[in-house]
């Protein structure tokens, strides 16, 4: 399964790599800190699942979404943020987003979202 991670924040990223680390048939494709970049990565190189931030230094994520989704409408995507009020929850989902974390709680759980993620591709090619 091929990711690309949208994340401004260096410290964020870098740990989102470690978390990931070792994680079978997982391949980190790309990753971008602002919504322009992110829209161009992956229009041009479409991914199974993003992890994408929603404060962006020139905007939001949902921008970065809502540009992309209907291109790659098979995408999954985990918004993770600091700001996880049930407002932006909900726009969230709206906007595409299958998950929605909770930088603070939830990061543990990338984890187990993507190797299911992945499990579910494998399943999918054998069949």
């Amino acid at each position: 399964m091929n990711l690309f991670i949208v994340e401004d924040s260096i410290p964020v990223r870098e740990r989102l790599l470690r978390t990931l680390e070792g994680l079978g048939d997982l391949e980190i494709v790309g990753t971008a800190e602002d919504v322009s970049p992110a829209i161009e990565a992956l229009s041009s190189a479409p991914p199974d699942a993003l992890i994408l931030d929603l404060q962006l230094p020139s905007g939001s994520g949902l921008q970065v979404l809502r540009a992309v989704r209907a291109k790659l409408p098979n995408m999954r995507v985990i918004v993770m943020t600091n700001f996880a009020a049930e407002p932006y929850r909900k726009a969230a989902l709206a906007a595409g987003a299958e998950v929605f974390l909770d930088k603070s709680a939830d990061f543990a759980r990338v984890r187990d979202i993507l190797s299911a993620w992945g499990a579910d591709c494998r399943r999918a090619l054998v069949h």
